[in-house]
């Protein structure tokens, strides 16, 4: 008995540092709509980038319409540096209020269940028509989908043998990526936790919020720009990611941060028109350039990732502006957000490939994807969150009301369902 409240109290006083961080007593800040809002515009416009990058001459992509063009990467610039960077800051400062009102235990196993069942749903059901598609653009694929799909179960079929990149062989992410990536990080920000909880560091951030916005946009590009210099550009993405996430973290709560980025959102706007014409000038000037130097493309790549920094930051600026009110319909677009993301972009190649054979023209080609993508991804979401027992594979928060053994079961089923995910990712 003796060993069993030792084992319990030594557990207890090891886990202290990460216990002060949740489930805290103190009053949470209002609910952020200003963020809902652009969680459901960042991922509404991924569906806008990746139909564009059907049509992209020298952007690879997993599908290529017949229809490419380079102008059209002109005008992917003004979302392509920033995009990725806001929602991540986003999903930071929503891991911010979600820890604050959750158990460690609790908040480990609802994360793991909420980001890896859709993640599982998703690689093995909605990411082979990518693959379907990519295959039979690239190697002449002459058989039906349903004929290569059941033959995609089996890990070690020939068909697939130079296509053996993912979680499995073969059983890529493709898009759902940052799904993997969110539930890497969210591991590695709990153990960070005691850290960034840390009178110390809290005191620096606040003291850092107090500045002006101009230090305060150099303090944030300092890590960013370091990244950019010492990361290979094709996995860039990760610690990019993770940097904004952390940003996010941080400065979910300080509302002199965002004071700041009110009060200077024309700036930001005029900053940011300028930076994406410079952006757009080095891409054609310099990146596109096989003759360009080194310094110039380490030059046009710092210009790159400052327009990233400046993106975000106007998008916050702006949502502080125009968009800080409840909607009637905000908490539906919010909750069709993770279904919309698990399907669009599957429904977008599964689109182009069929309508690629009409020869309908880039404009009408394009109009339609575009149309039947926000169609079919809504359908679906509306089918499936009438269900409670199919929304948790959708990421669709289930509304009927259950008892707590009940929530527990099904938590405790999902994260079954979800181990063999959980050790191919660790």
């Amino acid at each position: 008995m003796k060993l069993k409240i030792i084992i319990k109290n030594t557990t207890r006083t090891l886990l202290q540092p990460w216990q002060n961080a949740f489930n805290q007593a103190v009053e949470l800040p209002p609910r952020r709509y200003d963020l809902d809002w652009l969680r459901v515009l960042a991922f509404g416009l991924l569906i806008f980038y990746h139909t564009g990058m059907l049509y992209t001459q020298n952007w690879g992509f997993h599908f290529k319409s017949q229809y490419l063009s380079s102008n059209i990467e002109n005008i992917m610039l003004l979302l392509s540096p920033w995009r990725m960077g806001l929602i991540w800051f986003i999903s930071g400062a929503a891991l911010r209020f979600i820890i604050a009102r959750a158990s460690l235990g609790g908040f480990l196993i609802s994360r793991s269940v909420r980001i890896l069942l859709p993640l599982l749903i998703g690689v093995w059901f909605i990411v082979p028509v990518q693959l379907y598609a990519q295959m039979s653009q690239e190697t002449g694929l002459a058989i039906s989908y349903w004929q290569f799909y059941l033959q995609f179960f089996d890990l070690t079929n020939l068909l697939f043998e130079y296509y053996q990149a993912g979680i499995w062989p073969h059983v890529d992410v493709n898009h759902l990526w940052y799904l993997r990536s969110l539930w890497q990080f969210t591991l590695l920000l709990v153990f960070a936790l005691p850290l960034l909880h840390h009178h110390y560091v809290q005191t620096v951030i606040t003291r850092l919020c107090e500045q002006s916005l101009l230090i305060i946009f150099i303090i944030l590009l300092l890590p960013l720009c370091i990244l950019k210099l010492s990361w290979p550009s094709d996995t860039f993405r990760y610690p990019m990611g993770a940097l904004f996430l952390l940003y996010g973290y941080l400065l979910a709560w300080h509302s002199v941060f965002y004071s700041r980025l009110l009060l200077h959102w024309r700036a930001l706007c005029v900053v940011f028109i300028v930076g994406y014409l410079i952006v757009v000038a080095g891409y054609n000037m310099i990146w596109q350039n096989s003759a360009a130097s080194q310094w110039q493309i380490t030059g046009m790549d710092m210009l790159y990732t400052a327009q990233r920094l400046v993106g975000v930051l106007m998008m916050l600026a702006l949502a502080q502006r125009f968009l800080n009110h409840d909607h009637p319909k905000l908490a539906l677009l919010n909750s069709a957000v993770f279904p919309f993301y698990l399907l669009h972009q599957s429904v977008i190649i599964g689109l182009a490939f069929y309508l690629s054979k009409l020869q309908l023209g880039g404009f009408m080609e394009s109009l339609l994807i575009l149309s039947l993508t926000f169609i079919l991804c809504w359908l679906v979401f509306i089918g499936v969150r009438r269900v409670d027992l199919l929304s948790p594979f959708l990421g669709i928060k289930v509304t009927g009301k259950y008892k707590a053994w009940q929530v527990k079961v099904g938590f405790g089923c999902g994260l079954i369902l979800v181990s063999p995910l959980i050790i191919r990712l660790i």
